[in-house]
């Protein structure tokens, strides 16, 4: 329904009433709970409800919705199988989608806060902003933190520190996380966030990989698990 158009079951108020052997009862309109879903997937991505549905039913990201997951693939893939997912979800399911730019300039700005000169020339600007004023404070309140690497162009030696204290503190706290890269961008050897730390932290998350467009395969070298697309998935 466009935004223009009046729903022709609640009239626009956003409740339908039920009616029952006793008082009707005011229920939740369908055109409200799509307006909410809405809401929250702009919320956790801008523009994510702008992505196109999914041409076959169910993704394969839905049974990783508690896990840490590790995704290697193309915006035109993750962000159709992201939104599927939010849609299955309450509007009030708290995700995020941050990059690894936002975490600099989020460590960043408790060193602006103490004074010290930021050098990092893709935080300068945000960090003085103050718009998280820890690291903690940017990576912990959602329900499910997803990680977009390959944003951050400036080279920071911290970089995998700061990428593997996020990661640490999600584990800490008992809430997963989900690592985004491309294979175009992929973490590895040279990649800003890259460390062999960084590297062990990773060995036990999932792994979903995408082989074509539209399609997801197996990482070479581990089992693979019978769903479509193919996906790997290594035990924990």
């Amino acid at each position: 329904m466009s935004d223009n158009e009046i729903c022709p079951h609640c009239g626009g108020s956003g409740f339908i009433l039920v009616p029952g052997k006793g008082p009707p009862v005011q229920r939740l309109c369908p055109c409200a709970l799509e307006r909410d879903l809405i809401d929250n997937m702009e919320r956790g991505m801008r523009r994510l409800s702008k992505q196109p549905p999914l041409i076959k039913k169910g993704s394969p990201l839905l049974k990783y919705k508690d896990d840490n997951l590790w995704i290697t693939a193309s915006k035109r893939w993750f962000l159709p199988n992201l939104r599927h997912l939010v849609l299955q979800q309450k509007p009030t399911w708290y995700f995020k989608v941050i990059t690894d730019s936002d975490m600099m300039t989020a460590w960043l700005s408790s060193a602006a806060l103490k004074g010290q000169e930021i050098l990092d020339p893709d935080a300068m600007e945000e960090a003085v902003s103050f718009r998280y004023l820890t690291l903690v404070d940017l990576v912990e309140p959602p329900e499910l933190l997803i990680i977009r690497l390959g944003i951050k162009a400036a080279r920071n030696v911290a970089m995998p520190e700061v990428f593997l204290e996020a990661l640490s503190h999600r584990s800490h706290v008992g809430k997963p996380v989900w690592v985004w890269d491309t294979s175009t961008q992929p973490l590895d050897r040279g990649h800003l966030c890259y460390s062999a730390q960084v590297e062990d932290f990773l060995s036990d998350f999932e792994r979903v990989t995408q082989k074509q467009p539209g399609e997801a395969a197996p990482i070479k070298g581990m089992p693979s698990v019978p769903t479509r697309p193919t996906l790997s998935g290594n035990g924990r």
